[in-house]
């Protein structure tokens, strides 16, 4: 015991001094979101689960309007500027829920999605997850991407097709997360290489095969080790199913201690404040390279649009052409079989009259 300040004194390696530093930042978390809170509450706007743009919400007697409202929303080619696009967007669940907002004006306007993804295999449900990615603002900031840490509490791995676990990051509200399991070939093709690879070991470790570091291979591996409590990183994108709001899983890390969960949040927060909660504002210098940029690509793609029918056209050209010989060749090759048939019926026709001749002058000579 300190006899001037009254405190107990533990070494550092003792845990108790660790759980008190655990303890200080903890309560450091809890005065940044109360500070948070109230300014929430000194801005006078109330986020329900409407999913309208144009919803109003009431206090009392006083109709507020929606704070997208007096937002500025660009078009969608001024989205690769926003420092939210392109980026993984750190969000609690409760934001997902009822801060996300989507746009009507948005409503055709397709996500940035993995195109092996897109190619491969039907998402959750039996229906394909990912061409029904959400384009959701916070404010008039575009989000496509998100992450979420949180503990799993309900983990449903008994589905045929895809794993079902639910995170919740103490914000009110748990958010589903979905992730397709692999094809039952792959998985026996992988317990085929796997007996190979034990099997090859012995004989020789020249002959071992390396480890799987795909994204997907890591991915399938980390929710499959996946059990109530564990504390994660879920990044993915956000779909709907039955009108509720759940993540389509692209990246999962496990996160390995209270220290680095504390980082985790404290990122949140920081990022919250300094970008989430100020609107997305942009020079009309800069939208106008935007816009350019914009065009330069259209005329790119129209470019190379012009360039593949050009090669599709001179393609049915050639095939044209060399279906034209192939036809002509048939036609050459059915002639000359019918002048070697004709040929040989007359040589017959000949033969069998000169046997027939042969036939009857041998006779006469009998007589």
């Amino acid at each position: 015991m300190d006899t001037r300040t009254g405190q107990a004194i533990f070494p550092e390696g003792d845990p108790i001094f660790c759980w008190t530093q655990r303890l200080d930042q903890l309560w450091a978390l809890i005065d940044r979101f109360s500070a948070i809170v109230t300014g929430y509450q000194a801005k006078n706007v109330e986020f329900d689960g409407d999913l309208n743009p144009d919803h109003r919400s009431v206090h009392g007697n006083n109709i507020i309007s929606d704070p997208t409202s007096s937002l500025t929303f660009y078009p969608a080619y001024a989205f690769t500027a926003s420092e939210t696009w392109s980026k993984w967007v750190k969000l609690t669940a409760h934001e997902i829920h009822h801060i996300l907002k989507p746009h009507k004006r948005y409503a055709e306007t397709t996500t940035t999605t993995l195109a092996r993804l897109d190619n491969t295999g039907t998402g959750t449900h039996g229906h394909n997850h990912r061409d029904a990615a959400l384009l959701l603002f916070y404010l008039n900031h575009p989000i496509q991407f998100v992450q979420v840490v949180g503990v799993v509490v309900a983990l449903d791995e008994y589905f045929e097709k895809f794993w079902l676990f639910t995170i919740d990051d103490s914000s009110g509200a748990t958010i589903d997360v979905t992730c397709p399991k692999p094809e039952k070939e792959k998985e026996k093709a992988a317990a085929v290489n796997s007996a190979q690879a034990q099997d090859g070991k012995s004989k020789s470790k020249s002959n071992r095969p390396k480890e799987s570091t795909t994204e997907e291979a890591l991915l399938q591996r980390n929710v499959s080790t996946l059990t109530i409590g564990t504390v994660v990183q879920a990044k993915g994108t956000l779909s709907t199913f039955r009108s509720s709001r759940q993540l389509s899983l692209l990246r999962l890390a496990i996160v390995p201690d209270t220290t680095h969960e504390m980082a985790l949040i404290a990122s949140r927060i920081t990022f919250l404040n300094s970008t989430l909660e100020n609107p997305w504002t942009l020079s009309s210098s800069r939208l106008k390279e935007l816009q350019k940029e914009a065009e330069g690509e259209k005329e790119q793609d129209h470019m190379r649009a012009v360039r593949r029918r050009k090669r599709e056209a001179m393609k049915h050209q050639r095939e044209e052409g060399h279906t034209r010989l192939i036809r002509e060749a048939y036609e050459k090759e059915e002639q000359d079989r019918r002048r070697a048939a004709d040929e040989a019926k007359v040589a017959g026709e000949v033969l069998r009259a000169q046997l027939k001749k042969g036939k009857r002058s041998a006779g006469g000579k009998k007589d």
